[in-house]
């Protein structure tokens, strides 16, 4: 379950601000979704449980910053990097609340950095 909602949260941001980054619609909507299905498994599955919620956040915003960008000079979508850099941190926004969520729901901590 937690997994739709992530999708959910990830695509109301990312989505619109992909799109207003000028890439297509269609891009946007399949980018979006990979890239919250790669953020789950690395940063909420790995770095989240072993980690702090500060951390893996940090890590989300540079993760999904990095694979926004590549996808669209992968695909040769137009874009542009203050779009992406915005819509990125607004993701991170947003992985933070749902890091909180998580954590609320069981996720626990082995380490913490620092």
């Amino acid at each position: 379950m937690s997994i739709i909602i992530k999708l959910i949260a990830n695509g109301i941001i990312a989505i619109p601000g992909l799109w207003w980054s000028g890439t297509s619609l269609a891009f946007a909507v399949v980018t979006s979704v990979i890239v919250s299905l790669f953020a789950y498994a690395v940063g909420d599955a790995l770095i989240l449980p072993n980690t702090n919620n500060t951390f893996a956040t940090t890590a989300d915003f540079l993760l999904v910053f990095a694979l926004f960008w590549g996808a669209c000079v992968l695909f040769r979508q137009p874009f542009h990097l203050p779009g992406i850099l915005l819509t990125s941190f607004l993701v991170a926004v947003v992985e933070f609340v749902y890091h909180a969520y998580l954590e609320r729901r069981g996720v626990h901590h082995s380490k913490h950095p620092g």
